[in-house]
Order: C-alpha cells, then sequence, then structure tokens
C-alpha cells in the first residue's frame, strides 16, 4: 500500500522545482508484502553511497526539495524518499531495506527529521551486524518515543477518521511565526498534512506513539551529526537532552532562527551542515 504524494504546492520556488526534480514509484516485495516507495533519486547515478534523506512525520519526500536541487547541483547523488504505509518500524525498515536493495546500494549516508531520523537510527541499530549505514544526520529527532506515548492510544489511531489525524498533527505545529521564512515553512507543512492520506498519517502517529527507543550502543561507531533549532517548540527539552546523551561524540549544528522545520526554513544551514 503506498502513501499518495501531495501535489507540487506553494511557494514559487516549490512550484518552479518541480520541472527540475523527477518523481519515481518503487513497488519493494519483503516477508509482509510489497510496498510502494516515492522517491526522488537526483545527482550522478554512479555513485554508490548517495545521501538519502527520510520524510518526517508530517511530510512527503518533497519537503526536502531544496537540500535536494542544491547538491545535486554539486555533484552529489541525493535520493529523497517516502514510504509507504507501514504499521511498525520494524515493517518500514525491511521495506527500506529492500528499496536499497532495488537500487544495488549497500551503504549509504542518512539524513532524517523528527520521524525520518527516528526511523534512520532503527535501521542503522538493525543493520549494525552487516552495517549499511556510514553516517547520520538528525535534525530535530528523537531517540525514545515515550514522551510521545504518554495518555496515547497507538490503537486508536487505526480508527480515526482523516480530519481527526490531521488535527493530530497540525495541533504540534507552533503558532504562527514573526520570522517569515519560518513562518513560510509552516504554511507549506500545513498544506502537506491536509493532502496527505488517512492511513499514510494513521501509520506514522502509531509508530510515533508506539514505546519504543534506539539502542545507542549500537550506532556510536557511526559518524553522527544533530542539528538542532534554538526556536523549536516541536521537540522538548528533555528530548533533545536524551538524543545528546545518547551520542556524546556526535558533531552538533545549532539553528538559531530554523523553527520546527530547519530545512525549509533555514535550508541554506542544513544544506551546508549535510
Amino acid at each position: 500500500m503506498k502513501c499518495p504524494t501531495a501535489p507540487f504546492l506553494s511557494p514559487p520556488s516549490f512550484r518552479v522545482s518541480k520541472s527540475s526534480l523527477t518523481r519515481q514509484r518503487i513497488t519493494v516485495e519483503d516477508n509482509a508484502g510489497e510496498g510502494v516507495w516515492t522517491v526522488y533519486d537526483t545527482g550522478p547515478s554512479t555513485v554508490r553511497c548517495p545521501l538519502i534523506m527520510i520524510a518526517p512525520l508530517s511530510g512527503s519526500a518533497q519537503v526536502y526539495y531544496k537540500q535536494v536541487l542544491a547538491l545535486s547541483s554539486k555533484g552529489i547523488r541525493v535520493l529523497s524518499v517516502e514510504g509507504p504505509v507501514c504499521w511498525s518500524e520494524g515493517r518500514w525498515c525491511s521495506s527500506f531495506r529492500h528499496l536499497l536493495y532495488h537500487f544495488n546500494l549497500d551503504k549509504v549516508h542518512l539524513f532524517g527529521s523528527g520521524l525520518g531520523g527516528y526511523l534512520a537510527q532503527k535501521f542503522a541499530e538493525i543493520t549494525f551486524r552487516n552495517p549499511m549505514v556510514v553516517s547520520l544526520v538528525l535534525c530535530n529527532s528523537f531517540s525514545d518515543t515515550s514522551e510521545y506515548s504518554k495518555g496515547t492510544m497507538p490503537s486508536l489511531f487505526y480508527m480515526m477518521p482523516a480530519f481527526a489525524l490531521k488535527r493530530q498533527v497540525l495541533g504540534t505545529f507552533p503558532p504562527v511565526s514573526n520570522n517569515r521564512h519560518v513562518a513560510d515553512s509552516i504554511d507549506f507543512m500545513v498544506e502537506q498534512v491536509e493532502t496527505m492520506d488517512r492511513s499514510c498519517i494513521a501509520s506514522r502517529l502509531v509508530i510515533g506513539s508506539t514505546r519504543n527507543y534506539v539502542e545507542p550502543q549500537r550506532l556510536r561507531h557511526l559518524n553522527i551529526t544533530l542539528i538542532e533549532g534554538f526556536d523549536n517548540p516541536g521537540v522538548s527539552e528533555k528530548l533533545q537532552d536524551d538524543i545528546q546523551k545518547c551520542y556524546p561524540d556526535a558533531k552538533r549544528a545549532q539553528i538559531k532562527c530554523g523553527g520546527v522545520f530547519p530545512y525549509l526554513a533555514a535550508a541554506h544551514e542544513v544544506t551546508f551542515t549535510s
């Protein structure tokens, strides 16, 4: 089952980029069945260890369009990906592994924001005996879902109608910002959520609210970078402290005015860090 992808929307720079990005729908099959991935594969196809950017809970593979265009123009191969409907992190990791098999990739760099960063860590964790991940860039992400699982019954998300699921996600967004770039990034992500399929949102909420955590001892051999926003109300101070404790040797990049979605609001800084 696939997660329908939002159409190209505002801002104008995003609409202009439409002609520069080619969307692929890749069907992969593992032990649990088929899954359809949405992939934007840019840069030299001969590169065998590309950067793969994993979509966050509240958006599609299109949210990284600024990084995709900027990095590919410098000769870097970047794949921005959006997974199929998966109701567990194990199922997602299995499907992602088969996506890499499809592209004949055995080594990758992973970038993920929010839930995308958590899933990137879980994939690195389950493949640590036969490492496929070379490095991780985690943007406003987390390593433990316990805070999101408080007072939440993941099973309810299976039954909620689309409007209630969207309200659940949009309720985590900050109020309108006085910073124009941050405000534009929020508007863009609201449009993303409004066009997402019910099962796509529900499955991501289930993964994000099911109590689990990353085993950091399996990842400490990796080159890890943490991108953190000073003005990000979407990730609590506790979650930021937790992930910093997990990776005490990680490089840290702090963005002053990136908001919840710095890959849009402070794209140049995130792209340079990636």
